[in-house]
């Protein structure tokens, strides 16, 4: 059977669009949970209404924008299926209980949801935050699972010797890359809501001391996390440094440090951070009235750092996916092979001879050639000319590309 490809963009840009799109929605679903009922217990324990309004305001947001949610996740799943085949049943395989788990959670996630908004008038106060309580609690257990299955195709660790689900879940930088991840969560939450109620308090109607109010209140949640991702996004790095830079190349730190193909936009993340922080300082020194412009800008540039952050750990993965096992291209390596994983021995010696017009499918997605395939990559269209004669040029250039 053919391979399927999406014309003009190719199957790893229309992949990242809906992985990005799902993480954008997934972030604001995580930290909006979290500060819907932080928002309702402050209110009922400041007895403002203001506070109620705004909780109830974004459970119905968040009740509406799980079904959004789902639809994403489930095109992921079937554009993995569909465009990797191979890799998907490997994948979904090795993390068949997170997968499982995840769905379960997620599931549960959009119950609650459900029951947290429809139930603002038939519950007590007390039991409505604990409604409350157990959909942020969901929201931040499905980060957990699908974060473990992120974590595992950039650093699979103990699972490479093992081949053990548990390794596969629990890889050394669960714990870290999932604080890195939660903890943008919140700050999503809180700057997304700064900035809708930064537009509305700015608009003249009766409804400007609410918006004025609560864009205070979002802007000090907001402005206060953000001094806290610095230090996460360090622990995180780090973890990563001391857990694959002894492993042959590429790795993932190979690909974060210079040279690698994830390094640029690292760099480009590390440049609109710190922006993002300074702002949220001089919104503290100045106070709220004279610094909520300042933090206004510094929001949009923690925005682009998250998604220079998320594309940095796809890049950070490719083009192997899970380290020196099995890549996007559907093919297992040398190394899995020996473990007589991935097909049989005949089935692996017959992939010795390879056709050539049809392994170029599997770089088609960024590569062109004689005018076909993608345009993220350099056109290969002279390679083989530029290298005749040169076989060992061409495999330096094959192992360490420009």
């Amino acid at each position: 059977m053919d391979r399927v490809d999406f014309p003009f963009l190719g199957n790893t840009i229309i992949m990242a669009v809906v992985i990005l799109t799902h993480v954008f929605f997934a972030f604001f679903a995580v930290g909006g949970s979290i500060l819907a009922v932080f928002s309702e217990w402050w209110g009922s324990r400041k007895k403002d209404n203001d506070y109620l309004r705004l909780a109830r305001g974004l459970s119905k947001f968040l009740s509406d924008m799980m079904k959004i949610n789902g639809v994403l996740g489930v095109a992921i799943v079937v554009l993995s299926i569909g465009l990797w085949s191979q890799f998907a049943a490997f994948l979904y395989s090795t993390q068949f209980w997170p997968f499982l788990i995840e769905g379960a959670v997620f599931l549960l996630l959009m119950i609650f949801s459900v029951i947290y908004h429809n139930s603002w008038d038939s519950a007590s106060r007390g039991l409505h935050i604990f409604y409350g309580m157990l959909t942020a609690l969901f929201a931040m257990l499905a980060a957990l699972f699908i974060n473990s299955i992120w974590a595992f195709m950039m650093v699979p660790g103990k699972w490479m010797e093992t081949q053990s689900r548990w390794d596969a879940f629990n890889t050394p930088i669960l714990i870290e890359s999932t604080i890195h991840m939660l903890l943008p969560c919140m700050i999503n939450g809180a700057l997304i809501v700064f900035v809708w109620s930064f537009w509305k308090s700015r608009r003249p109607g009766e409804d400007q001391p609410y918006y004025a109010k609560i864009n205070k209140f979002s802007g000090a949640i907001g402005a206060s996390l953000l001094f806290l991702q610095p230090l996460s996004g360090l622990s995180f790095l780090y973890k990563v440094y001391s857990s694959t830079k002894d492993l042959p190349t590429p790795n993932p730190w190979s690909q974060l440090s210079p040279g690698g193909t994830a390094q640029p936009f690292l760099y480009l993340m590390i440049g609109l951070a710190p922006v993002a922080v300074i702002g949220a300082v001089i919104y503290w020194v100045r106070k709220h009235e004279k610094g909520k412009v300042v933090l206004l800008f510094a929001s949009f540039f923690m925005f682009a750092a998250f998604f220079m952050g998320a594309y940095t750990r796809e890049k950070a993965r490719k083009p192997y996916l899970i380290w020196n096992v099995m890549g996007m291209d559907q093919r297992f390596t040398k190394t899995m092979q020996e473990k007589g994983i991935g097909g049989s021995p005949a089935k692996q010696n017959a992939g010795a001879v390879i056709n050539g017009e049809q392994f170029f499918q599997s770089c088609k997605g960024c590569h062109s050639y004689n005018g076909q395939g993608g345009t993220i990559g350099p056109d290969l269209t002279e390679v083989s000319g530029k290298y005749k004669d040169k076989r060992d040029d061409l495999k330096d250039f094959i192992s360490a590309p420009p």
